[in-house]
């Protein structure tokens, strides 16, 4: 009996261990200034991909700034485009003010006055028409403060 209690106390012990350690440790992190998002991918145009790069730390509290890069274009114009932050929630979704758009060059963007107002996924939002085909690309981005 004592060997049965000894064991079920060693598996719970190890199970909260785990537990703490996978919320601890596994937790999505937000995204810090200088660091690359994912790669995303067009489904119609797999060549044209897009990635932000953060230039501030995301948080729920501060602004947030990141420029946009797309690539695969071959040099053709990008036109129409707009950015916008999304957050899924149920069967609704939630958005964030306008974001404020500078194209730096064709192909790359920087966005600031983008507020991630509270905490969890977010999804960047990306419109743009390359060669008259229209593109629309989300970037997932998590918020953990």
């Amino acid at each position: 009996m004592k060997l049965l209690m000894s064991t079920a106390t060693l598996i719970a012990s190890i199970t909260l261990s785990f537990s703490t350690y996978a919320q601890v440790e596994l937790a999505p992190t937000s995204p810090k200034a200088g660091e690359l998002s994912a790669i995303v991918c067009s489904e119609k145009s797999p060549a044209i991909c897009t990635q932000l790069l953060y230039r501030t730390d995301v948080s729920s509290k501060t602004e947030g700034q990141f420029q946009v890069l797309i690539q695969g274009f071959d040099g053709l114009a990008i036109t129409n485009f707009k950015a916008d932050l999304w957050m899924q929630m149920g069967h609704h979704g939630h958005g964030s003010s306008p974001v404020d758009i500078v194209e730096n060059a064709n192909g790359v963007y920087m966005v600031t006055n983008a507020w991630f107002v509270m905490r969890g996924k977010w999804d960047v939002r990306l419109d743009f028409v390359v060669n008259g085909q229209a593109e629309h690309l989300e970037i997932p981005v998590y918020v953990a403060q």
